[in-house]
């Protein structure tokens, strides 16, 4: 299931099957930030009212997000964190909760990490069963996710 959200600060959310991409297009520059679902910890979603909206996600190694204190609920860490996209609109939340839900309930494909599957395929490379073309294919195609 693939999933797009156009949020605030020129930002986009693209979410397939295994990954987030975060990608943000401001003046001339493009910043764009994939993260593997199996690395993500933890997705904040916070509806908009008088503050933006935001979804936030939590990497493993990353600082874990608290905005339950915060005045603002945390839409201003939000909007400056390069692992979340605010949003000002019912659509935009209605979605974000989509993604929070898909995310939260994703597991790994059965057969072993990504890392296994790329030492399989190293395995059917040296024994000539597959080209050398095929093997990065493969390498590329496990790792973008």
């Amino acid at each position: 299931m693939n999933f797009v959200l156009h949020g605030g600060r020129g930002k986009t959310l693209f979410v397939t099957g295994t990954s987030v991409r975060i990608v943000q297009e401001h003046q001339q520059e493009r910043h764009d930030k994939a993260l593997l679902l199996r690395h993500v910890t933890a997705v904040e979603v916070k509806k908009p009212g008088a503050f933006d909206g935001f979804i936030q996600f939590t990497i493993a190694g990353g600082v874990p997000h608290d905005h339950s204190a915060s005045l603002t609920g945390g839409a201003f860490d939000a909007a400056r964190d390069e692992n979340s996209v605010t949003f000002t609109d019912q659509d935009s939340y209605d979605l974000a909760l989509k993604i929070k839900l898909h995310v939260e309930s994703w597991t790994p494909p059965a057969g072993g990490s990504t890392a296994d599957e790329i030492r399989k395929l190293k395995g059917l490379a040296d024994d000539g069963v597959i080209t050398a073309e095929q093997f990065a294919a493969g390498t590329r195609r496990l790792l973008e996710g």
